[in-house]
């Protein structure tokens, strides 16, 4: 029943999500904004999903400090979205692109906080973790 549950969920996100997309797309294409508006609006968007992205791995914080235990993040996952943002920061910096910086620079905070937790809180069991 559960994972029902979880598929229904998992397909409902997909199918609004792609409806979203969609939808800004179509509007973007039939609308007569400017190029630099439709920029800003598409950098928006792209800045607003890379931060749900960035933060989806905290949602097992509860869990983390109730059983003080971080198997629920994933190490190599935390390592690679600290560099990565670190990284896009600082490009994004240099360029004086506030849609490159502004997500990594929250991304990296998020990234951050993961792993606190993972040093706070070490994994109690040994999860194999993916080769990145």
């Amino acid at each position: 029943e559960r994972k029902k549950s979880l598929l229904r969920t998992t397909q409902g996100v997909l199918l609004g999500g792609s409806s979203i997309v969609l939808c800004l797309w179509t509007y973007l294409g039939l609308s007569s904004l400017s190029v630099v508006r439709m920029s800003e609006i598409l950098g928006m968007f792209a800045s607003t999903l890379f931060i749900i992205l960035s933060g989806s791995p905290l949602s097992t914080i509860s869990t983390v400090l109730k059983t003080k235990d971080s198997s629920s993040i994933l190490g190599a996952f935390t390592a690679a979205q600290v560099t990565n943002t670190v990284l896009w920061s600082i490009y994004g910096l240099a360029v004086k692109d506030r849609f490159v910086w502004g997500p990594n620079l929250i991304g990296l905070v998020l990234g951050l906080m993961q792993l606190a937790l993972k040093l706070m809180f070490p994994s109690a069991k040994k999860i194999e973790e993916p080769v990145v």
